[in-house]
Parts: structure tokens; C-alpha cells; sequence
């Protein structure tokens, strides 16, 4: 829990950090703010240098971010989206984002409640932290294949988010990642993905299918705990570390393993992944000849 403590303190010290922030823009183009790079020529989307209060209203309605814009006659490619760039801004309702585009940065459209519709392009490599945590108006997310690992909180508290799309690049699924997203029924983990990461999945309490591939190695604390309308899920044999609380969700979960031995000295279970009442309503199903081992 200590953990996810310091995730929660990071994320408020993150929230106060732009409240009370006068870092300048360099220009504005189109209602757009952004920081230039003049000996690339290049430039970042960034969020205006006034209050947290102003720039709630900076950014509102439909935003089409160009791929090239001119200043001075000169040409600036559009490379990333900044810190914050969007942060609170309710009133956004929808996102184009461009193909120059390679990185979307920490808390950049985090707190836009209002944001129903975001197109992320397969040039974006990197998603920040937090990038659209408490979106609660987003419905769905398609993560494109360019992405390799998708960060901390990025999802968290979008609650009315009821599908997304992990596509085969991505390696890692971060810390808290999809934490809150009660409208969430399922999700499909591409066989890319090694490792599951700290609360990922924790209070999606509409979850009920989750499939879990052969590439899996280590499941993080609290994975899929308080995932109350789970039913079944399957550990494969690849997967050898689970923490705390990692499966304490249904009560009457059906749990199919795939460990040959549950001896086997390479695995590492934390005390209790479980929850304590599973063991008198829930059932475990074992591989064919290896009941009396698990006996």
C-alpha cells in the first residue's frame, strides 16, 4: 500500500506544481500555446503561463493540433505535447492530435472531464504519467502500435471509459494505469506484455473478462483487487511473482492455474494475493495429475 500512498502524494504535489506555476509560453498560434526549439525548429504544446483557474479556460470545445505551423516565416514541426499542456481544462471536448507527434507528456490532458474523444497517431512512442487521468467523459481509448509501454495513472478515474485497445508493442503496463475505471468490462492484455503493474485494474468493478497471456511473468499488488463483477480468471504457468492482494476481488472467483508444482522454488506469491473468503466460496481448478500436490 505504501506504494500506490506515494503515487497519490505525487499526483496532488503534480496538481499543486501547475496551480502554481508562471512558466512562460514562447508563443501563441491559433489559441494554441507553445514552447519552440528554434535550432530544431521544432515545437512542443505547452499550457498558459497564467493561473491554474485560466488555464481551465484556455482550451475549450474542438482542438486541432496542425502537424506544422509558421512563425516569424519560419516552419515549426510539432513534436509533443508538454507537461500539463491541457490539464483541467473541463470545457475540452475533443482532441486531433498529429502525426508529428512522438510524445504526449505527464498530466497533459489530465482533469478534462469533458474530453469525449481523443485520436492518438501511431507516431506518438511515449504516454506520460497521468496524461488523462480523471477523463471521466472518455468512452474509449485505441493505444496505437508505436506505443511500447503505457505509464503510471494514465488512465485513472476514467470512469466512463468502457473499452481500450493495448496493442502487441506495448511491453509494460504501468502502476495504477486503469485504476478507478468502473465502467470498464473488459480487456484483452496482448502477449507483449511482460509485466502488470501495482492497483492496474484496481475498484474496475464492472470488470468480468479479463485474459491474461503466456508472456506475463510478474502480476504487481492489488492488480484486480475490489473487482467485485470478476468471475474467473486464468494464471498462466509463465507468471511467477503475484503480490498482496493481487486477486482479492470476487469472493466466489474461479481461479485455473497452470503451475505444474506449486513448489516450484522460482515462484514468489505473496502471503495473501487472495481474499480471505475465497478459500471457502471461491474454486481452483489445477492442471490434470497435480491435485495432490496443491493438496
Amino acid at each position: 500500500m505504501k506504494k500506490i500512498y506515494y503515487l497519490r502524494l505525487w499526483l496532488i504535489a503534480a496538481m499543486l506544481s501547475v496551480a502554481y506555476s508562471a512558466s512562460a509560453y514562447d508563443v501563441i498560434v491559433d489559441g494554441i500555446y507553445y514552447n519552440l526549439n528554434e535550432t530544431k525548429r521544432t515545437a512542443e504544446v505547452t499550457y498558459y503561463s497564467g493561473s491554474f483557474n485560466d488555464n481551465k479556460t484556455a482550451f475549450a470545445g474542438v482542438i486541432s493540433i496542425p502537424s506544422v505551423f509558421i512563425y516569424n516565416d519560419i516552419n515549426y514541426t510539432v513534436t509533443s505535447i508538454g507537461y500539463s499542456a491541457f490539464f483541467g481544462c473541463s470545457g475540452l471536448t475533443s482532441v486531433t492530435i498529429p502525426n508529428s507527434v512522438t510524445s504526449i507528456g505527464k498530466l497533459a490532458f489530465g482533469s478534462c472531464s469533458g474530453l469525449t474523444s481523443v485520436t492518438i497517431p501511431n507516431s506518438v512512442t511515449s504516454i506520460g504519467n497521468s496524461a488523462f487521468n480523471y477523463c471521466s467523459g472518455l468512452t474509449s481509448v485505441t493505444i496505437p502500435n508505436s506505443v511500447t509501454s503505457i505509464g503510471n495513472c494514465t488512465f485513472m478515474d476514467c470512469i466512463g471509459l468502457t473499452s481500450v485497445t493495448i496493442p502487441n508493442s506495448v511491453t509494460s503496463i504501468g502502476d495504477e494505469t486503469f485504476y478507478g475505471c468502473s465502467g470498464l468490462t473488459s480487456v484483452t492484455i496482448p502477449n507483449s506484455v511482460t509485466s502488470i503493474g501495482v492497483g492496474t485494474f484496481k475498484y474496475c468493478s464492472r470488470l468480468t473478462s479479463v485474459t491474461i497471456p503466456n508472456s506475463v511473468t510478474s502480476i504487481g499488488e492489488g492488480t484486480f483487487q475490489y473487482c467485485s463483477g470478476l468471475t474467473k480468471i486464468t494464471i498462466p504457468k509463465t507468471v511467477k511473482a503475484i503480490g498482496s492482494g493481487a486477486f482479492a476481488c470476487n469472493n466466489k472467483l474461479e481461479v485455473y492455474v497452470e503451475w505444474d508444482d506449486p513448489s516450484d522454488e522460482t515462484l514468489s506469491f505473496a502471503q495473501q494475493p487472495f481474499s480471505n473468503k475465497i478459500f471457502q466460496q471461491g474454486t481452483l481448478y489445477v492442471p490434470t495429475g497435480t491435485k495432490s500436490l496443491y493438496q
